[in-house]
């Protein structure tokens, strides 16, 4: 119960919060297992910007049973030209093998005024290294409103923390303006 007040309370945080940007995905699910992470993007290329954008990023995630999980993810660049980037994301992710994922989801974003809500499919990959660095990469595809390329790596500090590093690829669509975020990211997981 006390996991699940705490879960409840961090995404009520994250939905609230002003300022975020992307997440690392769900490589292992385990049945309780929770994580929360924070992240800064950095040296973002943004289409229509002149120069490089930064960001911040949160994402939730929990384990349902050892095949199913969910993560939340609330996304957010910061833009020189007008608004920023808002991305909401809600994906569900199943496990098919000791090193692949699957998952499905939901996307909202928001630029400029203009919003869009999609839909996006894909894959994630990952392997150890060591007992505690990790590799992943992640390849969705959606219906014109975000397609999403990842590649990073996870270091474990102990059982709880660790740090990531990654970089990121995404091409929005929003009401027919194609765009694109690409950049590194920094972050540091918590689980529990």
């Amino acid at each position: 119960m006390k996991n699940k007040f705490l879960v409840t309370t961090l995404a009520a945080m994250m939905v609230t919060g002003a300022a975020f940007a992307a997440s690392v995905p769900v490589t292992q699910i385990e049945e309780g297992q929770n994580k929360v992470a924070v992240e800064y993007s950095f040296d973002q290329k943004v289409t229509g910007e002149s120069g490089h954008a930064d960001g911040f990023g949160a994402s939730l995630q929990t384990g349902l049973n050892d095949k199913w999980g969910l993560q939340y993810s609330y996304n957010r660049v910061n833009l020189d030209h007008g608004s920023d980037l808002k991305d909401h994301e809600l994906t569900a992710v199943y496990n098919i093998h000791p090193n692949f994922n699957l998952y499905a989801g939901g996307t909202y974003v928001r630029v400029d005024g203009e919003h869009e809500t999609g839909i996006q499919a894909g894959v994630i990959g990952y392997m150890p290294f060591t007992d505690r660095l990790n590799g992943y990469a992640k390849v969705g595809f959606g219906n014109d409103i975000k397609n999403t390329y990842q590649i990073g790596a996870t270091y474990a500090l102990n059982h709880e923390w660790d740090l990531n590093v990654y970089y990121q690829y995404d091409k929005y669509d929003i009401n027919g303006n194609d765009s694109t975020v690409k950049g590194f990211h920094a972050g540091l997981g918590y689980n529990f």
